[in-house]
């Protein structure tokens, strides 16, 4: 039976501590738009690239070279994003109107279309759509209370996932550029992805069992949800013992999973977890719970 580990989760927060973890401010010119843009249109481009911030090489890697540069994954997802925001793509009536062809620039990198294409064809259109309805993207989007964000968002089916991951990306991307005041802060939680739910795996804090992670066996829908739920508490209880803003400690998370605590081969010998991590102790290094084909993260 999965549990959360309540000392892993303390002994987690006094290596956290120690670390220096720092918020991301969101400003990489490559990435994002500028910060002296007008709010609408900085707003269009978060709210329409979080819809779309899911897994991006799910059959291969979805990455390239943009501008004489190498991209990958979501890296390279914003790239092109940044791009396509240069062009003017991220309009309401634009997207509400969205075509395939259309799209093509956004979601296509060395040749090759992101996995669902058309699926992301069809949740920027339903963002468009609701900004139009919703009289644009400043209307659409709460700026000073977390709850409420959540709340307005439900109704974009980008932003659906029970578990709250995109809907949570973008209050943390608004909130670290200063295009919101949040007066409920504590509101706020970890967007849980793969990265995140495969270091609680490791370390512990989630206690779910090595055997099923290895077993590579799918879980439905509903057992998603629940696995993502235990995560989302775990890391909630871990930021809490550390004193860092869940958003923090995601950049922080996030940035791990893909470069030390990785799916293949995770770099033990440069971890600072090593010493209490349960994967490291017992030589087993489960991937995170299989579930393939979603929309929500």
């Amino acid at each position: 039976m999965e549990a959360i580990d309540v000392d892993k989760a303390e002994a987690v927060a006094d290596v956290l501590k120690s670390v220096g973890v720092r918020r991301d401010s969101y400003l990489d010119s490559r990435l994002y738009p500028p910060p002296d843009d007008p709010l609408e249109d900085q707003l269009a481009y978060f709210v329409s690239m979080a819809a779309i911030d899911h897994r991006t090489g799910l059959w291969e890697p979805f990455e390239g070279v943009v501008g004489g540069e190498f991209f990958h994954g979501a890296d390279a997802l914003y790239r092109l994003g940044r791009l396509a925001y240069g062009r003017g793509f991220f309009k309401a009536e634009k997207l509400a109107e969205l075509a395939p062809s259309e799209a093509e620039h956004l979601l296509t990198i060395g040749g090759r279309r992101v996995w669902d294409f058309h699926i992301r064809v069809l949740l920027l259109r339903d963002v468009g759509k609701k900004a139009l309805r919703n009289g644009g993207f400043e209307r659409l989007v709460p700026r000073d209370s977390l709850k409420r964000l959540k709340e307005a968002l439900r109704q974009i089916r980008a932003y659906e996932d029970p578990v709250e991951k995109k809907a949570l990306l973008l209050a943390k991307f608004i909130d670290g550029r200063k295009l919101a005041d949040f007066k409920d802060l504590e509101e706020a939680d970890v967007p849980v992805d793969n990265h995140l739910s495969r270091i609680a795996y490791r370390l512990g804090i989630a206690d779910v069992s090595y055997d099923f992670l290895e077993s590579g066996v799918e879980v439905p829908r509903e057992e998603d949800i629940r696995l993502r739920q235990l995560v989302k508490t775990a890391w909630k209880i871990v930021a809490k013992f550390a004193d860092i803003h869940p958003f923090t400690l995601d950049d922080y998370l996030w940035s791990f999973g893909r470069r030390t605590c990785t799916r293949e081969r995770p770099k033990c010998d440069v971890c600072p977890f090593r010493e209490i991590c349960k994967a490291h102790a017992l030589q087993r290094y489960p991937p995170e719970h299989l579930h393939l084909i979603t929309w929500y993260y």
